[in-house]
């Protein structure tokens, strides 16, 4: 620790402490001991800092004491009823504290001048000045407070002699609130349910005959000794022709009408028309009153241990036009827990082999890339591409007490609705059915892996419905308004799963020794392979070289055309167009 003179001569500094972390750097040089020293000072300064900054918070906590203490003792007269003698003996013991307070201060500090003490006398003053205003402040809301009731009072016996006889019967049936600890219900609350039944009678008298009531509202001066009461409007009592006939029972509240025909969580909406009695449907599930929802089972073996089963019966695939009344819709009212990861619904014909083929699948899933509403197809046991939609985009399908789903069936596909909103579109990727008969509605108890699902089944219904998608489709997710089918680009499926990046080059180097044929004078194919995938895609030469492939390797692979996106029908139009502007003649294909 470097000395008092020492310490504003930084040329010179005693010797300072070496940290122990530094003891392998000795001898220090000139400038690092300087450093030290400097270092030590500004310890010293902080501490001094700190001290400083600890007593003038104290200053100001007694301070703001003293001020609490004035204000306590001001409301405390207050609640005992002014007594002037209390007031003046704690007045005067508060400014007898304030005396000792200052006249302690003044004994210990002698040499404090003439300009402190004026100070201090200017503070005391404002003090005072401050708990005056406190005490007339007080005094105004108290006022305030005893007229307000006082308005109230009045204002509700005006509105007792306006309902008469009657009134006072209400009043007397009314049930008394019990409080938290057993007694009867505030004053307080009881006039709040007298105003709001007194407002519910006015309104069912100004319904009943409106043209008896006079709209004016009259209102009282307002004056310094009288306070403002608001006068409702006089009302002329309806006389009743037949008293006899008038209904004794009181007409339920219009709160109590709405909640009493709202829908129940297992019923559709009554404007979806799916009632048991609909002439267009019929409702699949539950067949029996009072049955318990459709839950999958815990620990399922495989999708189909524990699964539902449904027929839709009656579908004819020959008639799915506008105009025709043939089956068509099926609506699904189910919960999905907020803690679910997902579930899944599938449509397959008869003949479906174990649902080894399957003609649309929907299937949400909570905690995947975000959350995927994911919709497919199956072809004998492969997946086709699915049809991804984010479930942000929806309405809400997981963790809400009750949702509707309904699929209909068209000539262009299955179009897909969640709560009304037509969210998705599966075009036909498969021959339905040549002829009328059943289609099978099933509930998998698990996915592919074994992994059970989560979800509720409260309602299927199954009928005839006119199509609910609109005139604009541009925004449906599936709905492609250009050709589906890729003119040179094969869908190679059912090959081993890879995992790593070296797999991924040989199965690249594969497709392309297996499809080099296929790939024009040059031999040059265009192969797609991604990891964790059973599959590849391979574009050759021209749409001739591709329905060849179809055949020859047909023997070796399980080989498809490939769906184009979206992406690519417009990459391809725009060089179509591109070429046609430099009178470039392009192959192409028509695929509207």
């Amino acid at each position: 620790m470097m000395s008092t003179n020492n310490s504003n001569n930084p040329t010179a500094p005693t010797q300072p402490a070496i940290p122990p972390t530094l003891s392998h750097l000795t001898p220090l040089t000139k400038n690092e001991l300087l450093l030290l020293s400097t270092y030590d000072q500004i310890k010293q300064y902080e501490k001094i800092s700190a001290k400083l900054k600890a007593t003038e918070a104290k200053r100001r906590l007694e301070e703001a004491d003293e001020r609490y203490r004035a204000k306590v003792r001001e409301r405390e007269r207050l609640e005992n009823g002014g007594d002037d003698v209390g007031e003046n003996k704690k007045k005067n013991d508060g400014e007898e504290y304030s005396a000792a307070r200052y006249d302690d201060d003044d004994s210990s500090d002698d040499s404090e001048d003439d300009a402190a003490k004026q100070q201090r006398i200017q503070k005391q003053q404002q003090r005072q000045l401050e708990i005056t205003q406190l005490r007339e402040e007080i005094e105004a809301k108290s006022q305030r407070d005893v007229e307000r009731d006082a308005a109230k009072k009045r204002e509700e016996e005006m509105r007792r002699e306006l309902l008469g006889p009657e009134g006072k019967k209400m009043k007397k049936k009314r049930p008394r609130e019990e409080g938290g600890d057993g007694g009867v219900a505030t004053m307080a609350e009881s006039e709040q349910q007298n105003d709001v039944t007194t407002n519910n009678d006015f309104l069912q008298e100004h319904d009943d005959d409106h043209h008896e009531m006079d709209n004016e509202s009259s209102f009282m001066p307002t004056t310094s000794s009288q306070p403002s009461i608001i006068s409702g409007p006089s009302i002329k009592k309806k006389r009743l022709d037949n008293p006899s006939s008038s209904n004794t029972n009181p007409s339920t509240s219009l709160i109590a009408n709405i909640s009493g025909g709202a829908t129940p969580i297992h019923d559709f909406s009554t404007k979806l028309k799916m009632s048991k009695t609909s002439l267009d449907g019929s409702i699949l599930f539950p067949t029996t009153i009072g049955e318990t929802p459709w839950r999958p089972p815990t620990n399922p073996v495989n999708f189909m241990d524990g699964c539902f089963e449904l027929d839709l019966p009656d579908f004819d695939p020959n008639n799915l036009s506008s105009n025709s009344n043939t089956n068509n819709t099926v609506a699904i009212k189910f919960h999905a827990p907020q803690e679910s990861s997902r579930f899944s619904i599938n449509i397959a014909a008869p003949n479906h082999n174990g649902y080894d083929s399957i003609l649309f699948h929907f299937n949400p899933r909570q905690f995947q890339r975000g959350g995927q509403l994911v919709i497919n197809n199956k072809n004998e046991s492969m997946w086709g591409n699915d049809l991804s939609v984010p479930l942000s985009q929806l309405p809400l399908v997981f963790g809400k007490q009750a949702c509707t789903l309904i699929v209909q069936m068209t000539e262009e596909g299955f179009d897909v609705f969640v709560e009304g909103v037509h969210c998705a579109r599966l075009e036909h990727r498969m021959a339905l059915p040549k002829l009328k008969g059943p289609l099978c509605l099933q509930f998998p108890a698990s996915d592919d892996y074994g992994n059970p699902e989560d979800w509720e089944v409260y309602r299927v219904w199954w009928g005839h419905k006119d199509s609910m998608a609109g005139k604009d489709l541009s925004g449906v997710a599936g709905v492609n308004l250009y050709s589906s089918v890729h003119p040179k680009k094969l869908f190679v499926s059912g090959l081993p799963k890879i995992h790593s990046d070296p797999e991924v080059d040989l199965r690249r180097a594969e497709m392309e020794r297996a499809f080099r044929k296929y790939g024009g004078p040059n031999g040059a194919v265009f192969v797609s392979v991604q990891k964790d995938s059973t599959f590849a895609f391979v574009e050759v030469a021209s749409e001739q070289q591709a329905d060849l492939a179809l055949v020859e390797m047909a023997g070796r692979y399980r080989v498809n055309k490939a769906r184009r996106t979206k992406h690519e029908a417009l990459m391809e139009e725009r060089a179509a167009k591109e070429a046609a502007e430099k009178g470039i003649v392009k192959d192409s294909v028509d695929w509207d």
